[in-house]
C-alpha cells in the first residue's frame, strides 16, 4: 500500500528526486520504499498522503467530470 502511494506521489510531484526532496529524505530510502523493499516512518507516509489529497482537492475544485455512457461501463 504504501508503495504504490508512494509511486502515486513520485507522478504528482514529478518524479523521485523531486519527491525525496519534498519529503526531505535520500533517494536512496525513497527508492527501497517506492519498489517496497521496506516501508517509510509515519510522518513520511503521512507527509505523502497530503500530496494525495491536496491532488484529491485540486480534482474536486474543478467540478464533476464528464458523465460516462452505460456502454463505458464493464
Amino acid at each position: 500500500m504504501c508503495a504504490r502511494i508512494l509511486q502515486q506521489c513520485e507522478v504528482l510531484r514529478g518524479g523521485r528526486d523531486q519527491l525525496a526532496t519534498f519529503l526531505e529524505v535520500k533517494p536512496e530510502e525513497l527508492e527501497d520504499w517506492v519498489e517496497a523493499r521496506s516501508g517509510p516512518p509515519r510522518a513520511v507516509f503521512e507527509k505523502a498522503m497530503e500530496v494525495i489529497l491536496a491532488e484529491h482537492d485540486r480534482r474536486a475544485s474543478l467540478g464533476p467530470g464528464p458523465k460516462r455512457r452505460k456502454t463505458d461501463h464493464h
